[in-house]
């Protein structure tokens, strides 16, 4: 992936998480309809700290990944190192390709002289 040095903004992607973290609204949704059905045992303000905290948990795990991402590339990059085996190949150098001798494959210079089975050499 390519990195950039430009980020979205902090606002627009906490709006984009609230959609896609939608579901986790359902209770505060509950408890509102519940207020207007029961209410004198659920008061509207509930609704408020429930949806509340749910902004407040929205914004600090974008914070904690955040964080995350700025500490994951920190990290400096590891040093190269030597190739010790001697069997990989050295060099970058393309090797030269293998010449066809197969008679039987096509465009080799030795298939036009090959004769059909049912003729013998002589008739």
């Amino acid at each position: 992936m390519r990195k950039t040095k430009r980020s979205g903004s902090f606002f627009l992607i906490l709006l984009f998480n609230i959609m896609l973290n939608f579901r986790l609204t359902i209770p505060g949704w509950i408890l509102l309809v519940l207020t207007f059905i029961i209410p004198q045992y659920i008061k509207w303000w509930y609704c408020l700290v429930y949806f509340g905290a749910f902004l407040l948990y929205m914004v600090v795990w974008m914070l904690v990944l955040w964080g995350l991402g700025a500490w994951a590339n920190s990290v400096p990059p590891t040093p190269p190192v030597k190739n010790k085996n001697p069997y990989s190949v050295k060099s970058n150098a393309v090797p030269k390709p293998i010449e066809n001798k197969n008679p039987y494959s096509v465009g080799s210079a030795a298939s036009s002289k090959l004769t059909e089975p049912n003729q013998r050499e002589g008739e």
